[in-house]
């Protein structure tokens, strides 16, 4: 099966050291390339989620004096954006590749999200090998990747679901690739990743589609 198509120019665009010529790149060659991942996969993925799901490509953003460190592109549930809600991703960084689950930004869905991960930490815990790569991307430092998760412990779950408190940093975990293996990675591969992902995404999803709505 054919590879995703992210090689070594792709991760050496965040070699660039000027921030604006960074984002240029990002936004003219990375960016591309990852909308092109997600409408490829975007059938494959809503099976894995069970429900339909929607392409968000992301944006550069471009802030004076600051480059941008990671290029991705999410899906979720809605067609207007992921803010709040739970969602999948494909990110690209300096040295690998991830696929991730997140939610980012205050939704009224956040609490009811926190009230269904408390509540299945400890099966969540049991669920071993699909979860024996997993790494928390929270407050990363987009160098070193952050150590592997104890994720066979109720307690790391129950430390996800308070990251889902209303105010507090959000979810963000996932499985990475070094830059090499990223080179041979097939869509099959990528879809396998997620569909070991798929049940705490599913947990969320659910719990966000049952919370109240303002």
């Amino acid at each position: 099966m054919a590879g995703l198509g992210i090689g070594p120019s792709d991760f050496g665009l965040f070699e660039i050291d000027d921030p604006d010529a960074r984002s240029a790149a990002l936004e003219a060659k990375l960016q591309p390339k990852l909308a092109d991942i997600g409408n490829h996969c975007v059938a494959g993925l809503s099976r894995v989620a069970g429900r339909g799901l929607f392409v968000h490509p992301g944006k550069v953003a471009r802030r004076k004096g600051v480059a941008q460190d990671e290029a991705l592109v999410t899906f979720c549930e809605s067609p207007r954006g992921y803010r709040g809600l739970p969602y999948l991703a494909v990110v690209v960084t300096r040295d690998h590749l991830h696929a991730r689950v997140g939610v980012k930004g205050d939704s009224p869905c956040r609490e009811a999200m926190q009230r269904a991960l408390t509540r299945e930490a400890p099966a969540l815990s049991r669920k071993g090998k699909p979860f024996r790569k997993l790494r928390s991307f929270n407050d990363w430092n987009f160098e070193e990747l952050p150590e592997l998760a104890p994720a066979h412990t109720p307690a790391f779950w129950q430390e996800l679901a308070d990251d889902l408190a209303p105010g507090a940093d959000g979810l963000d975990v996932g499985i990475a690739w070094s830059r090499e293996e990223a080179r041979s990675l097939s869509l099959g591969d990528l879809l396998g990743v997620f569909r070991d992902l798929a049940p705490l995404f599913k947990l969320l999803a659910n719990a966000s589609e049952e919370a109240p709505r303002t």
